[in-house]
């Protein structure tokens, strides 16, 4: 009997070192909506509704991303207004690092480092 493909992903989850500075990262500065969690899971963070995926943030004292020097570790986000999130970031004072203008596929974009890196 043939598997099922996979039809969607459900959610993100990332570590980080600072839950508080995390949840302003990713709620107040990016404008993600948060979303309850389920009352066992008792780990500090915080989940955010990403259309209809879902990103999940969980403290990890003392972590430190993994670094790549070819190709960090990522997940993207879209907008549908490019340069007035570009500039609502820069006033935040946002760690910015451009890469190429355009990506593979032609789309523009941004790489945004969240408080943890």
């Amino acid at each position: 009997m043939p598997t099922q493909p996979i039809a969607a992903c459900h959610h993100v989850a990332v570590c980080v070192a600072d839950a508080a500075a995390a949840k302003h990262f990713y709620g107040a500065l990016l404008g993600l909506e948060e979303i309850a969690r389920p009352p066992e899971v008792d780990v500090p963070g915080a989940w955010y509704r990403l259309g209809a995926t879902e990103l999940h943030v969980f403290e990890a004292k003392g972590y430190a991303p993994p670094r790549s020097p070819s190709f960090p570790p990522h997940f993207a986000l879209y907008t549908a207004d490019f340069d007035a999130s570009v500039a609502r970031l820069r006033e935040a004072d946002a760690k910015l690092d451009y890469g190429p203008a355009t990506d593979a596929h032609g789309v523009r974009r941004v790489v945004l480092r969240d408080p943890t890196g």
